[in-house]
């Protein structure tokens, strides 16, 4: 029987690791005391997995459930009010206005969600939308003398701005007022506009913190006058709100839980018909979308256009009013996702085969850089190594002008903005946030700039443990997945990032049977004590070999098919079962495993065992005198969730 291997033990965590079958290790949560949340109408894993992320007291429970309403923006924001009036006025005096967005889904439904304003009041409103190969990101010099000579007097930036002083300082001496929306990082100070709409003006506990581009537009148009706005593009507004915030991949507490907890709830009813034409296209009937749906199959049709195509087709299909010509552009969409998607599996299995033709340890930090990449797909393609190998990654492609353009994906923890700030004397240009962002490098530098991201990476693994860990929330067995426990996981809902898709594990799975699939994807049927679910383990590792009975962790979803629904698990990661598990108490190693089916067994390195019965965890047979010892129950526990007994 093969042993398990021994880990550092982390906070909030318990070391227990196997040898594993892909590419995680995984590391268990710690127990939890008895009688959490008793008043909560929830199964115990669930209150489980809430504790164990921080909801320590049930009022903040209750605002995940029932998300309180929010405080008034303009008290919130300190120049949402000078905005408004500026933009009032140019309504009313008939002024041209620009929308500066960016090619991205969040970029693009904030400029549709403001342009669907501002032509809704008759007034003069443009988009301006940088080229992704030509311009690069965000405001430039030559939108901006562009922009003069159409005789624009307002410009509104959404989804960027921060760090575009020498277009602001143009727009500035050419008399244009600039109302700047951005919820990128801010790093060297504010250009001087009109009015800045960030994050970063708003009180510390403000819950409009985290709001996407898509979040500072929505409230800017939810500022102006009523009286100027039809009412019946109030839902196509909040419609929008969900698609670009979800899509990219904001927080979803706050601000943007309650407002998405609500929007969610109807924007399958959407008078869009851009919307609705994307959602034929993606198989979607008339029932409620879910948070997954938009990130799996509505944003990636939006992105690809950004990415590889031409963004105004984005802005002309949220914008259609005639259901032909929008199906018409839906199709174009989903022709150009197709595209996207050959040319990210390609770019994917080059960057695969160079980090595993290296000898060695992988690095802390996967940095790859190929002059005929895409620009449009590397992003996507990060991400992807970044789910396979939890490393922060950053895709190089080379530019007109000879220099490297990154995008740059890391695991969540991991804070992007800061590694680029720390590593800015090597860099031309860099933006983002904490979870992604992107930089422009000269060749000479890369090698120089690849150690730098290795040291801080590093040192981040170090401080966290965080590399090739798979951290499950909860215990479970296959037979607690019912109609019951998917409705009270729905009660959780919307889940994102800051609030992720619950991750259980369930012990001592049979494999009944598997096949691989296209794109490297597996099909299995699993069984754990007669009952059987049938499981997709998207995007398995490679060549990866599979014995009779495994460990799971996996996402539950609802799998449709042909006007039947079955519960279907998402397998995140395998390991090998072992009958005994080892606990690693600072310098202690214990071994624990389940004897006769009724008694526990815990055993230190000379062999003393302790033992307590099954069903009553306290019940020591052995070594009775150390019934009330505190370390003894705190070690006790630790078995039971490593073996899983308890959530």
């Amino acid at each position: 029987m093969k042993r398990c291997t021994i880990v550092k033990t982390y906070k909030n965590s318990m070391a227990c690791s196997f040898s594993n079958i892909g590419y995680q290790a995984w590391t268990l949560p710690r127990p939890l005391p008895e009688g959490v949340f008793s008043e909560l109408d929830l199964p115990e894993f669930l209150k489980a997995i809430l504790v164990r992320r921080g909801f320590d007291d049930i009022s903040k429970v209750q605002d995940i459930l029932n998300p309180h309403p929010l405080p008034n923006p303009m008290d919130q924001y300190p120049e949402l009010y000078l905005a408004k009036e500026r933009i009032e006025s140019a309504i009313k005096n008939k002024e041209k206005i620009a929308i500066c967005g960016d090619y991205d889904a969040d970029g693009m439904t904030s400029t549709a969600l403001l342009l669907k304003v501002f032509l809704k009041t008759h007034c003069q409103a443009i988009a301006a939308i940088p080229s992704r190969i030509d311009d690069g990101y965000g405001l430039n010099i030559r939108m901006i003398e562009e922009l003069h000579s159409k005789g624009i007097t307002l410009i509104i930036t959404v989804d960027n701005g921060v760090n575009a002083f020498e277009a602001i300082h143009l727009a500035n001496d050419l008399n244009i007022d600039i109302i700047l929306t951005d919820h990128h990082q801010i790093t060297n100070g504010v250009p001087s506009v009109l009015a800045l709409i960030h994050p970063s003006t708003t009180p510390l506990d403000s819950p409009y913190k985290n709001l996407a581009g898509v979040g500072l537009a929505y409230i800017l148009a939810s500022s102006i006058d009523n009286s100027l706005i039809e009412s019946s593009i109030q839902d196509d507004l909040i419609d929008l709100f969900c698609i670009g915030t979800i899509a990219d991949m904001a927080p979803l507490t706050g601000s943007n839980r309650y407002i998405l907890k609500h929007g969610l709830k109807n924007i399958h009813r959407t008078n869009c018909l851009g919307l609705k034409a994307l959602y034929k296209l993606c198989g979607i009937k008339n029932h409620v979308i879910e948070s997954e749906t938009i990130s799996f199959q509505i944003a990636p049709r939006i992105n690809a256009v950004g990415r590889i195509g031409d963004p105004e087709l984005i802005l002309d299909l949220f914008l259609e009013d005639d259901v032909l010509k929008a199906m018409e552009m839906a199709k174009k969409c989903d022709d150009i996702n197709k595209q996207r998607r050959e040319l990210s599996n390609g770019v994917e299995l080059e960057a695969t085969a160079l980090i595993e033709a290296e000898e060695g340890a992988l690095s802390p930090f996967i940095l790859i850089a190929q002059s005929h990449w895409h620009q449009g797909i590397v992003g996507i393609v990060a991400s992807r190594l970044v789910e396979k190998y939890n490393r922060p990654t950053a895709l190089l492609a080379r530019n007109k002008d000879g220099n490297f353009r990154a995008s740059v994906r890391a695991p969540r923890g991991f804070n992007v903005s800061n590694a680029l700030e720390e590593t800015s004397s090597f860099l031309e240009s860099f933006g983002g946030h904490p979870a992604a962002g992107g930089f422009t490098v000269r060749p000479e530098n890369i090698s120089r700039l690849h150690e730098q991201f290795n040291i801080i990476a590093d040192k981040w693994y170090k401080s966290t443990g965080k590399f090739l860990s798979c951290t499950p929330d909860a215990n479970i067995k296959l037979s607690d997945i019912n109609i019951e426990l998917w409705e009270h996981i729905k009660k959780l809902e919307p889940f994102g990032v800051g609030h992720t898709k619950p991750l259980f594990w369930s012990r001592k799975c049979e494999v009944i049977n598997f096949q691989e699939l296209r794109g490297g994807h597996l099909k299995l049927l699993i069984s754990q004590d007669k009952f059987q679910l049938e499981s997709i383990y998207w995007r398995a590792p490679k060549n990866i070999k599979l014995p009779q009975y495994i460990d799971i962790a996996y996402h539950i979803s609802i799998n449709e098919w042909q006007g039947k629904k079955s519960f279907q698990l998402e397998i995140r990661s395998i390991r090998e079962f072992n009958e005994i598990i080892s606990i690693k108490r600072k310098d202690r190693i214990y071994k624990c495993f389940i004897r006769h089916n009724k008694e526990v067994v815990l055993s230190n390195e000379t062999n003393e065992e302790l033992v307590f019965l099954l069903n009553s965890p306290y019940d020591l047979i052995t070594n009775k005198d150390l019934i009330g010892n505190s370390y003894v129950k705190s070690l006790i526990e630790e078995a039971k969730v490593a073996l899983g007994i308890v959530s």
